[in-house]
């Protein structure tokens, strides 16, 4: 038995994340014979906002609360480097993170998610991520296979996307810091040369020797609960009201399709 932080990254959603926090929770550790502590981080959100929650965070199973403004020392790029590189931790052996507007279903409510993440960490020494999300097919640069599969159903591949991140954080933290994942100056928004913290997590996980393991055939499916502005665009909607419009789509057709048409 391993400890594994879950840590769930919170901006200013909060219809949205007492629909997706539980249910993601629940598909990750019910059951589970680990051990688990659960983290809301609540990056660049409002103070009014985060007053909301405090009362809210046993009925969410939440542990702990991370309140941070970024009006100062924040990281350039995406709002969500803030959310990886400020709040990584090695406190624990695994890092499991996602995102208040990620849909986490599990079609085999035996399987225990966190075991079959430690599986695969303890069965492969190369592997240091592992990544689950569905709709790969939106983003703005396409998922590769690199080399053989892991082993049975689980794919080598070439990045990651924060939807569902699990890290072996002695394996991650060393060479993420070499990278620069904690030098504000590793990120950039800029178009011509977008660095972000998905770029740099997958450049660690891919190479000298190491690989990103991606479960095929796990009983459990991950989208995000969002639409693109404009196809393979980087950025969705952050309309809370499509959220949750493509929240109650994915539950309405478990975890397959996120419009209102019928199922993939």
């Amino acid at each position: 038995m391993v400890m594994f932080t879950l840590a769930c990254a919170f901006h200013n959603t909060d219809r949205l994340l007492e629909r997706t926090l539980p249910l993601a929770l629940r598909s990750l550790t019910q059951p589970t014979r680990h051990e688990f502590e659960v983290l809301l981080v609540a990056d660049r959100s409002p103070d009014e906002t985060v007053a909301r929650l405090l009362p809210r965070l046993a009925e969410f199973g939440v542990d702990e609360l991370r309140f941070r403004r970024t009006n100062r020392l924040s990281y350039p790029g995406l709002g969500s480097n803030n959310f990886h590189a400020n709040n990584f931790t090695t406190t624990r052996p695994y890092l499991v993170s996602f995102t208040d507007d990620s849909f986490i279903w599990k079609t085999d409510e035996s399987f225990d998610v966190l075991d079959a993440m430690a599986g695969i960490f303890e069965r492969h020494p190369a592997v240091t991520l592992i990544n689950k999300v569905d709709d790969h097919d939106e983003w703005d640069s396409p998922l590769i296979d690199l080399g053989p599969e892991i082993e049975s159903g689980v794919r080598s591949v070439n990045r990651v996307i924060d939807q569902l991140i699990a890290y072996d954080t002695g394996r991650f933290e060393p060479v993420a810091r070499q990278f620069g994942a904690w030098d504000r100056e590793t990120f950039s928004g800029d178009m011509g040369i977008r660095y972000h913290w998905e770029h740099l997590a997958s450049h660690v996980g891919r190479t000298a020797g190491r690989k990103i393991a991606r479960p095929e055939t796990w009983p459990l499916r991950v989208r995000h609960c969002d639409l693109r502005l404009d196809p393979d665009s980087i950025h969705g909607t952050q309309d809370e009201d499509v959220k949750l419009k493509c929240f109650d789509n994915l539950l309405r057709s478990q975890g397959l399709n996120k419009h209102s048409g019928p199922a993939d």
